[in-house]
């Protein structure tokens, strides 16, 4: 079975797998009646994947676990991040099956006996075209009556709309500010003016040691979910934008094509590797929609993903989204 990861994926794990951005998400998000009883600066990254095999294919599997204030060494609240860029379909269903796969895990292999399993509070970051469209587990399942509801296991999460919701309404870090501000203005006609804003952003409010290694992820990941002629724009407004511009684009040009095929794609049409390019857009276009089938019918055949991926042609690909 193919693994799944688009680029909308690819660079949400990067980001919030740096404890400062984590800390930063669950401070602003959380509502107070929970954030109160967390030791935030705490939080740890679960080495051990709850995750198994079948399922990680179709999950971002970035699970952390928060400490209890005044609890003892082993009362920690875990936090499963997830990230949806299609509009909720299923969400409910296949985080309840997320969480049932991680609880059996942890019972099989680290609860002792006599104590509990861990409450598991998942954490969605969306940014679906038309906004979000939450549903309840109970919305899924035939109910006869309402006398019925209390038999289905629903539940809530905690959700940033990233196209309806304001990051300046919030108090985020430089670099979930500067995504969360990308992603809400992703379908916007007027895309190229925003993120000429968030560059200038980005070059006036970074830390140095940050600000390289966020620009290579970001421009790869642009790379990658934009189109090809307007990437070209967006790699001069870098060039223009960015404090020593020129060459730090010309740098990571140079890194990627070192560092072999896939990523040696991403900015090849600037450095003549027209064939190159169009077939990473190619490989981003087919990833994307196997991850809108998966989301939408929870799992695919094999045979239907090998079709995606023997279709060569990016106009057609474009065409089934």
């Amino acid at each position: 079975m193919e693994r799944i990861q688009g680029p909308h994926d690819k660079i949400f794990k990067r980001v919030m797998t740096d404890r400062e951005n984590a800390i930063s998400l669950l401070g602003n998000i959380l509502p107070e009646a929970v954030r109160k009883h967390l030791v935030l600066e705490e939080i740890f990254y679960e080495k051990e994947s709850f995750v198994p095999t079948h399922l990680s294919n179709y999950y971002s599997d970035l699970l952390t676990s928060v400490p209890v204030k005044g609890g003892d060494i082993s009362a920690r609240i875990y936090f499963l991040f997830e990230h949806k860029s299609f509009g909720g379909h299923n969400t409910s269903v296949q985080m309840l099956r997320y969480i049932l796969e991680i609880w059996d895990k942890y019972d099989r292999e680290i609860r002792e006996p006599g104590t509990k399993l861990p409450l598991i509070i998942p954490v969605v970051i969306a940014h679906a075209r038309h906004g979000w469209h939450h549903k309840e587990v109970s919305d899924y399942v035939e109910i006869p009556s309402e006398d019925f509801k209390v038999y289905v296991p629903d539940f809530d999460f905690v959700l940033y709309d990233a196209i309806n919701e304001n990051p300046d309404d919030y108090e985020f870090v430089e670099t979930l500010k500067a995504l969360f501000l990308i992603w809400r203005h992703f379908y916007s006609p007027d895309f190229m003016e925003h993120l000429v804003s968030v560059f200038r952003f980005i070059n006036r409010s970074f830390p140095e040691l940050k600000f390289k290694d966020f620009v290579i992820s970001l421009m790869e990941y642009l790379s990658a979910v934009r189109g090809e002629e307007e990437f070209i724009d967006i790699q001069e407004a870098a060039k223009n934008e960015f404090k020593g511009g020129e060459k730090l684009m010309g740098t990571i040009a140079e890194m990627f094509r070192k560092e072999g095929h896939d990523q040696g794609l991403i900015l090849g049409r600037q450095e003549g590797k027209q064939e190159g390019r169009q077939e990473g857009r190619q490989e981003g276009r087919q990833e994307m929609i196997i991850k809108s089938l998966t989301l939408k019918f929870d799992l695919i055949k094999p045979h239907i993903i090998q079709k995606i991926k023997s279709i060569q042609s990016v106009e057609i690909l474009d065409s089934l989204f």
